[in-house]
């Protein structure tokens, strides 16, 4: 019966193989030396030899490959439970898998199995690359073999006995490695002056060095070349190549470049300078080397051999305005090269102009942009700095506190050298700003209703002042330059701006809320305190207006959701207009360019009053009617913080 059930799943399993190594192939997972290492063990355990199918599985289970692990354990289970039945039906008998293992040069581990009992297995004890281990509950010889490092093959045998006194052996083949050899280096370079170096030869076998020049000596170590080069009194370069070669004739080549002794190259002149209008120059040309030439040299800067020891130089007119021009020239002897430089001095615009200081044209032009942070000032001599709206309160909730939104500023300029590295810096820039302030908190509010009475009371109110600035600057900046290079500089610059205002814009927006507004009496068109009735009324309103600060007139609109959603609009007209167009002041700043490229940091000061006191002494832009709040000696200063980038058109 257990017969019955043990070839049953025999059957199972070899039914099932065939569609495991199909849907293996499929999906690409296992590798094709397991896969085909399982083919065999699967041919070779449907024709019974167990012990060989039992090898075969289970190098296929240690060589890692998951995707067969499963299948591989399966088929070991079965086996064992196989050769356990055989052993009990037949009795134990003694037999070994296999008697000879070639395990290749890189070494590594292989099982041989024994059936039978009461045995033990040995190796030779000098042979220790070659060690053992006994699982006697699993019939296993496990042989692990180190790494073969010689180009010879090595072997030992393994012996295994049982305690009837019968003995088998294994022959264990470890391959030879392949025969190699390398250098740390494939080639040297030594100085003129000779020197000594050390090539490391890695090798398996044995090795010998040919191919060695008479002026170079070559000692052979025991894993590494010496070699010592003479000095180099020739001016030509030394080459070798010397070979390292095997008895198999495997061999590698080492390059080895000595370098010539230098020619004494020198001239009577390193640097030529000519002013604008060009000339001649001849230079010594102090060499013992046997010929010399020069390289190629620009239109302008002509070159000519005259005889073994001398060049002319011919430099033509700077023609072109405000350019400088240079050059530089090589002569060789083959071994040396030396240059020299050659310079001529640009066409000046103004001959009185000096012609010395930072490099580039004598007048430039460039362009601007920038990011402008406004730092508003305002005072006055009253006890409130108000700002040019009136909501008539009068107390220090009405104090302005200006707050900055940004800007930016582009701009073109010209850039003018009046003395070595004094420049004078002028243009045109536009500037647009913005900046805010915002009002909140109980205020007294009054509003005729008809020509009898009007309404006034307390208020929550919230009011936001937007206020955009456009306006053109025209700066006048003496500029001073610290050079760095001949393309690079730092610069400081100071000097008076004329502002000229474009547009200033104040947006008003708001609103009231109040529940406690009482009716008042006007009597012959005043307003009194008697109450004219005992009801008690509210508001609610919105505000908005535009205000043109260069104007002399603005408008307020308001709305009202108190139950006719009724909106009136108010206009204001004014003496003067809150702002002058045309103002002055004083711009400090200091900067890095390089190649013409520059970014600079600047502070511009307002010294003129921008405000007219004849606006700022009156009502101002009232936006309820009880006017009160009046100031006087008010000043505004719009400062501007910029940060600046450029470019000028120099060189």
């Amino acid at each position: 019966m257990k017969l019955k059930i043990i070839l049953s799943a025999l059957l199972i399993c070899l039914c099932a193989l065939p569609d495991a190594l199909a849907q293996s192939e499929q999906q690409n997972y296992g590798t094709d030396g397991v896969a085909m290492m399982v083919r065999q063990a699967n041919t070779l355990y449907s024709k019974g030899k167990l012990e060989e199918a039992k090898v075969l599985y289970e190098q296929a289970l240690a060589s890692g490959d998951r995707f067969f692990s499963k299948k591989c354990t399966a088929q070991l289970d079965l086996i064992r439970t196989l050769m356990a039945a055989r052993e009990k039906k037949s009795g134990t008998v003694f037999t070994i898998s296999q008697d000879t293992v070639r395990i290749n040069c890189l070494g590594g581990d292989y099982p041989v199995h024994v059936t039978g009992s009461d045995w033990n297995a040995s190796v030779n004890g000098s042979d220790d690359w070659c060690r053992i281990g006994i699982d006697r509950k699993m019939g296993l010889v496990k042989i692990y073999i180190a790494p073969n490092e010689g180009t010879d093959d090595r072997s030992t045998v393994i012996e295994i006995r049982n305690g009837n006194g019968q003995s088998k052996t294994v022959q264990v083949i470890n391959e030879g490695a392949p025969e190699f050899l390398r250098s740390s280096t494939q080639s040297l370079v030594f100085t003129p002056t000779g020197e000594t170096s050390i090539v490391d030869i890695d090798a398996n076998t044995d090795w010998d060095i040919s191919d060695v020049p008479g002026w170079l000596e070559a000692i052979k170590g025991d894993s590494d070349i010496r070699f010592t080069a003479d000095a180099n009194d020739d001016n030509r370069d030394r080459i070798a190549q010397v070979r390292v070669e095997t008895p198999s004739r495997n061999e590698i080549t080492i390059n080895i470049i000595q370098g010539a002794s230098l020619d004494s190259l020198a001239f009577s002149k390193n640097d030529l300078h000519f002013g604008p209008e060009g000339g001649d120059e001849y230079i010594r040309v102090l060499t013992d080397a046997d010929d010399w030439r020069f390289g190629d040299f620009p239109y302008w800067c002509q070159l000519k051999r005259i005889d073994d020891h001398t060049i002319h130089v011919h430099c033509t007119p700077n023609e072109p305005v405000d350019m400088p021009r240079e050059a530089s020239v090589n002569v060789t002897t083959g071994n040396q090269t030396l240059g020299i430089n050659v310079s001529q001095d640009p066409k000046p615009i103004v001959q009185l102009i000096p012609q010395d200081g930072i490099g580039g044209r004598r007048v430039s032009f460039g362009i601007t942009a920038g990011y402008i942070y406004p730092m508003i000032s305002v005072n006055s001599s009253s006890q409130v700095t108000a700002s040019p709206v009136n909501y008539a309160t009068g107390s220090r909730d009405e104090q302005v506190s200006y707050s900055s939104s940004g800007g930016f500023t582009v701009g073109a300029h010209a850039d003018i050298r009046l003395y070595k590295n004094l420049y004078l810096n002028t243009g045109l820039d536009f500037m647009y700003y913005r900046y805010r302030n915002d009002l909140a908190g109980r205020m007294t509010m009054a509003m005729p209703q008809t020509s009898r009475y009007y309404l006034a009371g307390d208020a929550l109110a919230s009011f936001n002042e937007e206020y955009t600035m456009a306006e053109l600057g025209v700066p006048v900046l003496f500029s001073y330059r610290i050079p760095v290079t001949k393309t690079s500089h730092f610069r400081v610059d100071l000097g008076p701006v004329l502002s000229v205002g474009l547009s200033s814009d104040l947006d008003l927006s708001g609103k009231t809320d109040s529940d406690e507004l009482r009716a008042y009496r006007i009597v012959n068109g005043v307003r009194t305190d008697e109450f004219y009735d005992n009801y008690v009324y509210s508001s609610h309103l919105n505000y908005s207006g535009k205000f043109d600060m260069f104007s002399e007139s603005t408008s307020l609109r308001t709305m009202t959701s108190d139950g006719n959603n009724a909106s009136s609009g108010r206009e204001s007209s004014f003496d003067a207009s809150p702002y002058r167009r045309v103002n002055f002041g004083l711009r400090a700043g200091v900067g890095y360019e390089f190649m013409g490229i520059s970014i600079s940091v600047s502070y511009q000061w307002m010294i003129t009053n921008m405000a007219d006191r004849k606006y700022w002494d009156g009502d101002r832009w009232t936006v309820f009617d009880n006017a009160a709040g009046l100031m006087s000696g008010y000043s505004q200063h719009n400062n501007l913080l910029q940060v600046t980038i450029g470019y000028t058109f120099r060189y």
